[in-house]
Order: C-alpha cells, then structure tokens, then sequence
C-alpha cells in the first residue's frame, strides 16, 4: 500500500545522525515500491541536505528521483483552496503551505498513510482527518 513521505522522514532516512534515521530506513525499505513524495516536499529535503550534508548527499537523492525509487505527487491546482482551509481550520498549529500540501494531496491521491517524523502538526490532522502515521509510535 503506497504512503506519502514527509520532509523529516525522507532527510532522516539519508543523515544517519538523525534521531529518526533508525525508523526512517524501517519505513521506507518496508514501503519500496509504493513511496509517494509529494512535490512541495522536494525542495525542503533538497534544502536540508544540501545545507547539513552537503552536495553528495543532494546527489544520492537526485539519483533516487531519477531512479524511480520515488514517486513525486503534485498538488493539483484544484487543491490549492484546501491548503488554504486546512490552515484556516488548524490555525493553532501553523502549518504553512507544505504541511496542509501534504493533506491535500493524501486526500486527492485517496493515500491516507503518511510516514513523518513532525508529530507535532500531523498528530492532530490524523486524528481528525483519519490520516495513519508511520512509523507507530
């Protein structure tokens, strides 16, 4: 079964340092072949890696995308009014445009599974959005 991969997942699974690394690699070896970044993702992964690991690390994700080991979903024009209203519903949490992205595009892709190391905002959203986490924790 697909699931959509977050920024932290997808940064950990490449820093080893990273407290979520251990839990990261689980879910995304356990996922191959259903592995879902959305799009708006892309440049918060390139950016983290690039500024904390360096250029190598941007390459072996490139070589990922390239690969095939991930599919990339876009946000669907017609979703941009859902961004918008998850951050007007869930104001207390602050989202900002990738994390309500996120929901969005779980919602029009019918793929409600998202692996994430931000607990902090997608708790919530999963609860009331019937959203499953991953890893459990």
């Amino acid at each position: 079964m697909p699931v959509l991969l977050d920024t932290g997942i997808l940064y950990a699974y490449y820093d080893r340092s990273d407290a979520w690394h251990e839990r990261a690699v689980t879910v995304i070896r356990a996922e191959a072949g259903g592995l879902i970044v959305p799009a708006p993702v892309l440049p918060e992964v390139d950016h983290l890696l690039g500024h904390r690991l360096g250029a190598k690390a941007r390459e072996v994700f490139y070589r990922s995308l390239v690969d095939g080991d991930y599919v990339v979903a876009d946000l669907p024009h017609d979703r941009y009014e859902r961004v918008a209203d998850l951050n007007r519903r869930f104001a207390d949490l602050e989202l900002g445009f990738v994390d309500a992205a996120i929901v969005a595009i779980a919602e029009a892709t019918g793929v409600p599974r998202l692996a994430t190391a931000d607990r902090r905002h997608f708790r919530p959203l999963a609860a009331a959005l019937s959203l499953e986490l991953l890893p459990a924790a």
